[in-house]
């Protein structure tokens, strides 16, 4: 595959891109895929992928916004954007935690995709565990770990 000729739209890139990298993918359409990203805190982090003329855009949902101290779970993952490369945190109208990365296809390849979906559960995985607790009523000693809440 390495020696064939690759079909340069972004799409196809990005799809070869997936299938070197060994992604557990679907693809949805020309444009879309859902890649599931391994987390040691949330098992797995689905990330909706969309290819544009220039620019891969990255989109995973972090967890739905919180039921107590909405503003100290806002300010942390804010304060975490300091911290982040090329992955940012986001709230929706809904006060839902995302997290979004932008990449141009001309110079991400198939190492650069697979570093970003690699820094994505790094990010999951430091913040999972913090967030939760501080946003939702966890019991003293229960484990805080699987798919997050509202999903």
């Amino acid at each position: 595959m390495y020696g064939a000729r690759v079909d340069a739209s972004g799409p196809a890139l990005v799809n070869t891109w997936l299938e070197r990298i060994g992604a557990d993918s679907e693809r949805l359409d020309e444009r879309n895929w859902t890649v599931r990203v391994p987390s040691a805190k949330r098992e797995v982090v689905a990330v909706a992928l969309c290819v544009g003329e220039r620019t891969l855009t990255l989109r995973a949902f972090f967890m739905r916004g919180p039921d107590r101290d909405c503003e100290g779970v806002y300010r942390r993952i804010l304060m975490k954007n300091i911290d982040t490369r090329m992955w940012r945190f986001a709230i929706d109208d809904a006060g839902d935690l995302w997290l979004l990365a932008d990449a141009e296809t001309s110079v991400l390849g198939a190492d650069g995709l697979d570093g970003m979906l690699g820094l994505l559960s790094t990010y999951v995985d430091e913040t999972w565990e913090g967030v939760i607790r501080m946003g939702f009523e966890v019991p003293a000693g229960m484990r805080v770990s699987g798919p997050p809440p509202g999903a």
